[in-house]
């Protein structure tokens, strides 16, 4: 994919009116995007709103990130250590061009919109009516739309209840975690919102105390 097209004049709640990422396929669950060849690949873990044309915005936690070559079935050989990107850029541009990086990320929150509570989007955690359609954009959340994906935790359920089979889900629950920690400022702010967090995910996890200690460590 080559370049983004020109920034939305409605954004939302996202760190920057730009996109990063075009949907290329989607479903209530989830959606798989090609990020914009000049845009910073979002990172594992980290949240994501898209807004589709009837005004309802999606927000996806991303679980997967993969390069590969834009050709199915062709697998990309190496040059040599004698060739950096620099210099790959210089002399064979056109190899950069057959190769696309896609995130997949998994759909666990949408407002519709329209509803809002002391002037903010009523954001609920939980499946969205409709999937996202084809090359709807994908913006990077910023902190308020993160701090927004906090109580009652429902995301949380959803992640440790319904994981993913191909994503390791305490990794993704650590970077959850540790997004809603850095949201809310740090501090203890940020240290109020993980114990209650913490809490909520003990339940969860049927007080697995070992388990539940282990994703708390990979926050910080």
């Amino acid at each position: 994919m080559r370049s983004q097209v020109g920034a939305s004049p409605r954004y939302l709640l996202s760190e920057s009116s730009h996109p990063v990422a075009e949907v290329i396929a989607s479903s209530t669950r989830e959606i798989l995007a090609e990020v914009y060849v000049e845009a910073q690949v979002p990172a594992f873990g980290s949240w994501v709103e898209i807004e589709t044309e009837d005004g309802m915005v999606l927000y996806g936690l991303v679980s997967h990130a993969e390069t590969g070559s834009v050709e199915p079935g062709r697998q990309a050989v190496a040059l040599g250590a004698h060739y950096d990107r620099d210099r790959i850029r210089r002399e064979m541009p056109q190899i950069l061009e057959l190769v696309r990086t896609t995130v997949r990320a998994q759909v666990l929150a949408y407002w519709d919109g329209q509803k809002k509570v002391e002037g903010r989007p009523l954001v609920r955690q939980t499946l969205p009516p409709r999937p996202a359609a084809l090359h709807d954009r994908v913006r990077v959340c910023g902190p308020d739309a993160v701090a927004a994906l906090a109580q009652p935790f429902d995301v949380l359920r959803t992640l440790a209840r319904h994981p993913d089979p191909a994503v390791p889900a305490d990794d993704l629950l650590a970077a959850a975690l540790r997004n809603l920690y850095e949201a809310h400022g740090g501090g203890a702010d940020g240290e109020a919102v993980l114990v209650d967090a913490g809490r909520a995910l003990a339940r969860l996890l049927d007080d697995d105390h070992e388990r539940l200690q282990s994703i708390l460590r990979r926050v910080r």
